[in-house]
């Protein structure tokens, strides 16, 4: 099976021979995050290449094995996926789903999946049967250098139709160039939207980062040896969102921390987000990680973390409950949420507040926790499985 998406083969109404719609099959959701476009670049950058054929290489994967195992055909599964991508524009959704389409049934054309539905690179079938499949940009970078890592720019072909072999097409090229600079013009014009429709990020007085930066700078020089004293807090943690289509299918955590000493302070922000699976009740962390964080006096500042999307962590659960690929109760279970446990650290290591989301979490924060508490033993399913 795939390292990045250990799929679901079959579903239950597939075995009954009735058939699966796309928008309630979970590989469409369990593919959303690995959708993403990279971005355009600032410049030319040639390595990008190799950084999208590995993006591309796990979508076609997904692709087939869908394909194969009773799941979305390809071009569906892409289709749907790209729903949940709601960043990406018609133009940009129009050439990556045209592009991936074309590249996984040339994949399939040259017999370039081996029986575990895996792209191998390998041509087995027609004439160049024998030597590797090529990844090349449709448009030369010297002309598209802003599309270095983008799908929208990117092709498989045998290497006889390879440019290096001659098979450049100045006219489709040209005609190509105009789709990419509607792409470009389309991602610019929603980056500005974005940067309108977004207020800049302020604190409780509305002061941007930049304000906050300075004044926080000079009340620190003000302060002095006051600055390294553990300040007093207030600390309160809540699940504000919870998985829906506009927010990706992500659960999102907000903190809120008030510094309510006269002095100001630097912080560290640990954090974790629990998920549990459905089966065993095995606890596992969805998500975790650190902020550095600056209060001035009487200062405060809300944090937002996020879990993955859901579809990330079902199959991945359902591993840890010890499913086998082909047990039918995959596919019914769903992704729990369990809770989440804040810490706040002053200096090195000196904690001077803690936050669970409810008593049991707060297991986690004991000196000693039983297993299914430690923090630092819990399964990481929010990390991608090793290439």
């Amino acid at each position: 099976m795939q390292r990045h998406f250990r799929f679901l083969l079959l579903f239950s109404a597939c075995t009954l021979g009735v058939p699966v719609r796309a928008d309630v099959y979970p590989l469409a959701k369990a593919l959303a995050p690995h959708m993403k476009p990279m971005g355009l670049t600032a410049k030319e950058e040639p390595a990008g290449l190799g950084q999208v054929r590995g993006q591309i290489i796990r979508i076609i994967n997904a692709m087939q094995s869908s394909n194969e195992g009773g799941g979305p055909d390809g071009r569906g599964l892409v289709s749907k996926a790209l729903e949940y991508q709601p960043e990406v524009g018609d133009s940009q959704r129009m050439m990556m789903k045209g592009n991936l389409v074309q590249m996984w049934q040339e994949a399939r054309a040259l017999g370039c999946f081996n029986a575990e539905n895996q792209f191998t690179g390998a041509i087995t079938k027609g004439p160049d049967a024998g030597s590797q499949a090529v990844f090349e940009y449709i448009v030369h970078l010297e002309m598209a250098p802003r599309f270095s890592r983008e799908i929208s720019n990117v092709r498989l072909v045998a290497p006889s139709k390879s440019r290096a072999k001659g098979g450049a097409d100045a006219v489709r090229d040209n005609a190509f160039m105009q789709q990419l600079r509607a792409v470009e013009s389309e991602i610019e014009g929603r980056n500005k939207m974005k940067k309108f429709t977004d207020p800049p990020a302020t604190n409780n007085l509305g002061e941007t980062k930049e304000v906050v930066t300075k004044r926080f700078m000079e009340e620190m020089a003000k302060a002095g040896d006051a600055a390294l004293k553990p300040p007093h807090l207030t600390l309160k943690g809540r699940l504000t969102e919870q998985p829906n289509k506009r927010n990706g299918s992500l659960w999102v955590y907000s903190v809120d921390l008030l510094n309510i000493s006269p002095h100001p302070t630097e912080l560290t922000v640990q954090w974790w987000l629990l998920g549990y699976t459905e089966i065993k009740h095995l606890n596992y962390l969805m998500a975790a990680g650190a902020e550095k964080v600056q209060l001035r006096a009487l200062g405060a500042t809300q944090l937002k973390f996020k879990t993955k999307a859901k579809g990330h962590y079902d199959n991945r659960a359902d591993d840890l409950d010890g499913l086998a690929p082909k047990d039918p109760r995959r596919g019914k279970t769903e992704t729990k949420y369990r809770g989440a446990v804040i810490r706040v650290i002053h200096g090195k290591d000196q904690v001077i507040a803690t936050w669970a989301s409810d008593a049991s979490m707060a297991h986690c924060l004991e000196d000693e926790p039983d297993a299914e508490f430690d923090l630092y033993r819990l399964p990481k399913l929010f990390e991608d499985a090793p290439k």
